[in-house]
């Protein structure tokens, strides 16, 4: 640990959000990971369109410009081969998800490792648990996702992370760090926070979908506070988010894609709140032997965790909704 808080973790914890300004290389850790998407995308369109699944191929001239209108047209039906995060219901040993070896490197970056030291230490594990949000703009998207957002693929509602994590790791350290693929402003859709709203040391009530609120999925607007914070952000730029802050994001009301990770970490051998899927380690001054340095190590644990659950039917959600709360009703 530092032996002086940095102004970085002092705003983490004052008010529940940082942003760290070029921290990434652009062209060590953004660039080969937009590249390896466009060769992954190419090829998956090539498969569902030979098996008559999508109906062109999306000749668009660039990466970003074929995943916006991919995700735009298919939803959520094959979006799981873009993702590096598996659902917890599923039967299926084949289920896809993005591991590929760029995701990796980002998911270890020596340069990201140094920037979250100064919160959580050096003995730093990676959480099972990160989201993939490709958002092509909202006027592109069906009725259907538009009327029920799908925080991956349209506007996030209002929520905490640790909504996300069972009980066991209510006192873990975990840290969201969100990563921007492609610059990120009001009109895109950037992440909206509600600072030092982390401070009551509460889960706030969660609603999930109910009769009388069908496409209704987060914490009621009508208790988020009236302070709220836009953070726009570069590729190459960190925004770090405590487990309690309440936060969101904008419409994309651009003709520009919006994609971003959520990606988590913590200190190593703290609770990892996920079902059983273990975190694993990234970094580690005192025992660097069990760091996880190889693709292959890594490709393996998601591909044993997937086989696991599969036979059990995917692994119960542990959600955490508030069920009784009338503001949900």
């Amino acid at each position: 640990m530092l032996l002086t808080e940095t102004r970085a973790a002092e705003q983490l914890r004052e008010e529940g959000y940082t942003v760290l300004r070029g921290v990434l290389d652009v062209e060590q850790d953004i660039e080969p990971l937009t590249e390896e998407y466009g060769v992954v995308l190419d090829g998956l369109i090539e498969k569902l369109y030979a098996e008559g699944k999508l109906r062109h191929k999306y000749p668009a001239e660039n990466t970003l410009d074929r995943l916006s209108a991919f995700v735009a047209d298919t939803g959520d039906e094959f979006f799981d081969h873009l993702s590096i995060y598996v659902s917890h219901s599923y039967d299926s040993a084949d289920r896809p998800m993005y591991l590929h070896p760029q995701m990796f490197n980002l998911l270890r970056s020596p340069r990201l490792l140094d920037a979250i030291e100064q919160f959580i230490g050096d003995e730093i594990a990676v959480s099972p648990l990160h989201i993939t949000r490709i958002k092509p703009p909202e006027h592109s998207l069906s009725e259907a996702v538009q009327s029920s957002p799908n925080g991956m693929i349209s506007k996030t509602l209002w929520h905490q992370d640790l909504w996300a994590f069972q009980t066991d790791a209510d006192e873990t350290d975990a840290l969201t760090v969100w990563v921007p693929m492609v610059p990120v402003d009001e009109e895109t859709g950037c992440l909206l926070v509600v600072p030092g709203s982390h401070r009551s040391g509460e889960l706030s009530v969660h609603c999930k979908p109910t009769e009388n609120r069908p496409h209704f999925k987060g914490i009621p607007d009508e208790i988020i506070p009236e302070e709220q914070v836009t953070l726009p952000s570069d590729p190459g730029d960190l925004v770090i988010l405590n487990k309690l802050t309440q936060h969101s994001s904008l419409v994309n009301v651009s003709d520009r894609v919006r994609w971003s990770y959520d990606l988590r970490y913590q200190p190593i051998g703290q609770p990892v709140g996920q079902g059983g899927r273990p975190a694993w380690i990234a970094r580690s001054r005192k025992h660097p032997e069990r760091e996880m340095t190889e693709f292959e190590e890594w490709r393996t644990m998601w591909r044993d965790i997937i086989v696991r659950e599969s036979s059990q039917g995917g692994i119960e959600d542990h959600t955490r909704y508030s069920l009784t709360s009338p503001l949900c009703f």
